[in-house]
């Protein structure tokens, strides 16, 4: 009979792990799937975005904030239908381009010089 609680115990265990762990996997893939990112790059005199979610779905009306190499912000807007966004290229040697996309989905994309030419 002790060896039988026991084993239910052990049982009982494995679930409660096996729940936990399964918990865990779910929300973690749930989270991936919700990851946004966003491109940009240089056409002529004109810096083009693209922003879009792991899943396909564009970054709709989402808030761009644009730096130079010093931090200072030089410019916001937000993306389109489409999830676009494009501006005039500023006399700057470097770009950090923010999107935040709401409820915490941020990303950044930095624009080097030599990717200007």
């Amino acid at each position: 009979m002790k060896n039988l609680g026991e084993n239910i115990m052990k049982i009982k265990r494995l679930f409660f792990v096996g729940v936990v762990l399964a918990f865990c996997l779910l929300t973690a893939s749930s989270a991936w799937g919700h990851k946004v990112h966003v491109f940009a790059w240089v056409e002529g005199d004109t810096v083009y975005t693209e922003s879009y979610f792991s899943n396909g779905n564009k970054a709709v009306h989402a808030q761009i904030e644009v730096f130079n190499n010093y931090g200072k912000l030089i410019m916001s807007g937000k993306t389109d239908k489409k999830g676009k966004f494009a501006f005039k290229l500023p006399a700057c040697t470097d770009l950090r381009i923010v999107l935040n996309a709401s409820e915490g989905h941020n990303a950044e994309f930095d624009l080097a010089v030599d990717q200007t030419d």
